[in-house]
């Protein structure tokens, strides 16, 4: 029988484990999508690592959801992700370029 679209980029994906339902795999990712309000977390996470680049073909890190800038916080973690962005090879797209779910589907998303 024929595999269905979410089998066959599994397929294409994976690195190890049991390709059964209900079972783990590891698969290889393609892209991110970070955010502002999640991404300096995320990103303190990776720089733990002392991971010195993305391994990605694309990486990108959105600034969206916290442009209000009332106090020094978003603007200082905006900053953040911005230096980040440039040391790991990842994009930055600043505030006021769209919503990163919509503008990453439109420029960066492809079948499989």
């Amino acid at each position: 029988m024929g595999r269905n679209i979410v089998e066959k980029i599994m397929k294409n994906h994976y690195v190890s484990g049991k390709m059964k339902p209900g079972q783990e795999v590891a698969v290889r990712i393609d892209q991110t999508l970070t955010q502002d309000a999640t991404g300096t977390m995320a990103y303190l996470q990776f720089e733990a690592m002392d991971v010195p680049r993305v391994k990605t073909e694309i990486s990108v890190s959105y600034v969206d959801h916290n442009t209000l800038q009332e106090g020094f916080e978003n603007a200082d973690d905006h900053l953040y992700l911005q230096t980040v962005a440039a040391k790991h090879g990842i994009y930055y797209s600043r505030a006021g370029n769209g919503i990163c779910h919509q503008v990453h589907l439109e420029r960066f998303g492809i079948p499989g």
